[in-house]
């Protein structure tokens, strides 16, 4: 008891510049005075928004308030019109007049999925490197109960199958504007989780719930097919813009799957 309480008091007591460890068997408490490298560290932590770049008009409560505000209120006009790249694991990079045209030929979703829910939680603009990217997780969930008008095989009927997705990592990228330059997509952080999905994210996760599974891991050559088809196909919707219509400062070669 008495080693427990010497513990919590170093442990609370902001002005003690210890660090509370434990020994090797595990059972008694062992202090020891903290590293250089551990007390540059913590003033990183500290200095955290210092550090970041001064000329950025918005705090990281500000980017996170902005980003929970888009998510609740989703919309085109946050999207710049120029920088604006959206991407997943294998679709895109999508500008900005792409992936519009691809949310309206994917309208029937919501028709589909009525109640649709996204529960986003975790937000952060504590990246240490892109201080601008706002991090956060969803677990979506939904029921399969109005019909889907699919861009090729017609009609799919409702079954009432749940929509049950594996958590997602989901980030936007926030510009000097205020607009967002970068949305990412579909990156699943745990598929084994009970999900309907196959552990798929994103659309991929619904078109999987509708009984239209597509192979959603970067390299499948099924969805690399599929995607160099839809190029001659204008009833489906892009998978990834043209390289003449991206930004200059996107500069990664890669392209959907």
């Amino acid at each position: 008891i008495l080693l427990s309480l010497v513990v919590l008091l170093f442990a609370s007591d902001p002005q003690t510049s210890v660090v509370v460890g434990f020994s090797v068997d595990g059972l008694v408490p062992s202090l020891r005075s903290p590293s250089r490298a551990t007390l540059q560290l913590q003033k990183e932590n500290i200095d955290k928004d210092t550090a970041k770049n001064p000329s950025f008009p918005f705090s990281s409560e500000e980017l996170v308030e902005m980003a929970k505000e888009y998510i609740k209120n989703p919309s085109p006009d946050w999207w710049d019109d120029d920088e604006f790249v959206f991407r997943g694991p294998v679709i895109g990079p999508l500008v900005k007049k792409d992936l519009v045209s691809t949310l309206q030929a994917n309208e029937d979703l919501k028709k589909a999925f009525p109640d649709l829910q996204s529960n986003a939680f975790g937000f952060t603009a504590d990246d240490p490197i892109e201080p601008n990217r706002v991090w956060f997780f969803v677990r979506p969930r939904g029921t399969f109960s109005g019909p889907f008008q699919h861009p090729t095989n017609g009609i799919i009927e409702p079954t009432n199958a749940p929509y049950i997705a594996p958590p997602e990592i989901r980030s936007v990228t926030f510009n000097e504007k205020g607009k967002i330059k970068y949305q990412t997509v579909g990156y699943v952080a745990d598929r084994f989780t009970g999900d309907t999905t196959g552990g798929r994210g994103a659309i991929f996760g619904q078109y999987a719930v509708m009984g239209q599974e597509i192979d959603g891991n970067p390299g499948s050559w099924s969805t690399i097919f599929l995607q160099k088809l839809s190029e001659f196909l204008p009833s489906v919707p892009k998978s990834y813009s043209s390289k003449s219509d991206l930004p200059v400062w996107w500069k990664d070669e890669r392209m959907g799957a």
